[in-house]
C-alpha cells in the first residue's frame, strides 16, 4: 500500500486478516502479504457495536471507483469461495483488502499487479451488517420497503391443543373395552 489511511476493524474481521497471513504463501504474493501487515500493523480494533455505519467491513456493500472511473458496488467477502462475479470482492485480492476498514470518503493507493499504482476511492458503504444490527439505527435500505406497515397477526395454537382424553381424572375410559386382560 503506497498511502495507508486510517483503519478501522471490527474484532472479527481483525482475526480473519490475522489467520489470513497466516495462509498465505510467503513467495508469490509480496504485494498481498505487505498491504495486509500494513493494515494490521495500523488498524484501530472496534467492537461491532462500536463501528461507524461508514467504515467498509467484511459483507458490507460498498461503493467505489478505480482511478476517478466510473463507480461500482461490490460486497466484501472473505474468499474466493463466497465470491459472485460482478456481485462480490473478495479481500483476497489487493482491491478488496485495500478498501477494508475505509471510512466513506477516504482513498489509498495500491500497487497494480503489472506494476505502477492505482487509486482507490470508497465513495459510499451501501450496508454494513454491523450498523444493521444496532438498535438505534435502524437500516434504511431495500428490506424497509418489505416491512408490513403494521404487525403480524398472533396465532393462539392453544386452542388448538389436543384435549386429554381421559375423564380428567387420570383414568381412561376407552368406550368400555378394557383391552386384553394382564393375566
Amino acid at each position: 500500500m503506497v498511502n495507508a489511511p486510517h483503519c478501522r476493524l471490527t474484532a472479527k474481521d481483525f482475526t480473519l486478516l490475522e489467520r489470513l497471513l497466516e495462509r498465505t504463501p510467503g513467495s508469490g504474493a509480496a504485494r498481498f502479504r505487505r498491504l495486509l501487515r500494513t493494515k494490521l500493523s495500523a488498524a484501530t480494533v472496534l467492537f461491532r457495536d462500536d463501528i461507524d455505519p461508514r467504515i467498509a467491513t467484511l459483507d458490507s456493500r460498498v461503493v467505489f471507483n478505480v482511478d476517478g472511473g466510473p463507480t461500482d458496488t461490490r460486497i466484501l467477502v472473505l474468499d474466493g469461495n463466497r465470491a459472485m462475479q460482478g456481485a462480490t470482492l473478495p479481500v483476497t485480492t489487493l482491491r478488496g483488502l485495500a478498501l477494508l476498514g475505509l471510512a466513506a470518503g477516504d482513498a489509498v493507493e495500491v500497487e497494480r499487479p503489472g506494476g505502477g499504482t492505482e487509486r482507490l476511492r470508497l465513495e459510499a458503504v451501501a450496508y454494513q451488517p454491523a450498523a444493521s444490527g444496532q438498535a438505534s439505527r435502524p437500516h434504511p435500505g431495500p428490506q424497509a420497503s418489505r416491512m408490513p406497515a403494521s404487525p403480524a397477526p398472533v396465532i393462539d395454537f392453544a386452542a388448538r391443543r389436543p384435549r386429554p382424553v381421559d375423564g380428567g381424572d387420570g383414568s381412561f375410559d376407552g368406550g368400555g373395552d378394557s383391552g386384553p386382560s394382564a393375566a
